[in-house]
């Protein structure tokens, strides 16, 4: 006689062993893929993340898309990663949608009375986001050591338990920190890339000219495949124009950064972590040797450049180092050149534009010469 599968909804309170029931998965681990169920089931335990440097939950500021909720991957210790055995489950949850499986997000909530059994609540069925699905972010685990952790961003995919007790401790006070570059690019969403977990590199190729070249990635050149699934929050062609931007911007960012590199620079970005919000700023591009500040976008259109500009100026408040106690230079990059009067209203703000030109080169006064 078969047990008959409890039905779960968002809200529900569970043990592991009914979920397993019902969704598939494993007795132990934070990322549960399930073949037979088409499921990975997301595990958040507040009190492991916060012993570990990080907290899952939901973002109380909100974006045009509607909510986030952040959950960050698998690995207790160094740096986290999407390759061999230790990526399997980050690998889940990012060919979640290509292999067909359903993303669902558990909170850890009390035990089973008398006993040591956990019990959580299941807040629903989840996707990755469109646009940005994960980000790197730096922090202090356990031992203390500083370490790179993937920070998956989860978009409802229907009905879902949101409650302010999930949301992420807003920041105590305002920190900025020196941070290793990283960007999620087209080709981190494909198959292979992922399979491997090495994001790809630059291969610098120097010609002579009289304007200054930069090489550009071929690796994030390609078509940028989206599962199906991530389209459900936007128009097709706006998804369409919006990915192609986002390919160009991290294309740009990777190459002039390669460019900057073989000029002898040292590169990273600042991560920034404001009072009172729970969500955490990242900038594209710092130039550590010269203190400059960039903010790239994939188009040169005129609401592309505003953006920026109000980013750069934004971010640009809280980029110190020990080195450099004064405001950074603020230098928007450009993937073509803009209309002329953008130059005239970033010159206004203090702000200089570099752009790529149809050759290759990239323009501007603080572009290093060969």
């Amino acid at each position: 006689m078969e047990t008959k599968v409890d039905t779960i909804v968002p809200g529900n309170v569970r043990t592991r062993a009914e979920i397993i029931q019902a969704f598939g998965g494993s007795t132990q681990g934070g990322i549960c893929p399930s073949i037979e169920k088409r499921s990975v089931n997301l595990y958040s335990d507040p009190t492991v993340g916060e012993a570990n440097g990080y907290y899952d939950g939901w973002l109380a500021e909100e974006d045009d898309l509607g909510p986030t909720f952040e959950y960050t991957g698998a690995g207790k210790s160094g740096n986290q990663t999407f390759a061999g055995s230790a990526g399997t489950g980050n690998r889940a949850i990012l060919r979640h949608a290509e292999q067909g499986r359903t993303l669902r997000v558990f909170t850890q909530v009390g035990r089973v009375p008398k006993s040591d059994t956990k019990t959580h609540r299941y807040l629903g069925e989840f996707t990755l986001d469109a646009l940005e699905p994960y980000v790197w972010r730096r922090v202090h685990g356990e031992d203390g050591k500083q370490r790179n952790v993937i920070v998956f961003r989860l978009r409802p995919d229907g009905e879902v338990q949101h409650s302010s007790k999930n949301l992420i401790p807003p920041a105590k006070e305002t920190t900025w920190e020196l941070i290793p570059f990283e960007v999620v690019t087209a080709a981190t969403l494909q198959t292979d890339p992922a399979t491997t977990g090495a994001l790809p590199t630059s291969k610098q190729r120097r010609k002579s000219s009289s304007l200054r070249k930069a090489n550009e990635n071929a690796a994030t050149s390609g078509t940028f495949v989206t599962p199906e699934a991530f389209n459900k929050k936007m128009s097709l062609r706006a998804s369409a124009a919006a990915h192609i931007a986002v390919r160009r911007e991290a294309e740009l960012t990777r190459t002039y950064m390669a460019y900057l590199k073989s000029m002898g620079r040292k590169t990273g970005a600042f991560q920034i972590k404001v009072k009172g919000l729970t969500s955490t700023l990242r900038t594209d591009l710092y130039d550590a040797t010269e203190h400059v500040l960039y903010e790239a976008k994939g188009s040169s259109a005129r609401e592309d450049v505003r953006m920026a500009l109000g980013q750069i100026l934004d971010y640009s408040r809280y980029v110190r180092t020990k080195d450099h106690a004064e405001p950074p230079k603020r230098v928007i990059l450009l993937p073509e050149e803009p209309d002329l009067d953008m130059f005239d209203l970033c010159e206004s703000y203090g702000v200089e534009i570099v752009y790529r030109s149809e050759n290759g080169s990239f323009i501007g006064e603080s572009v290093p010469a060969e």
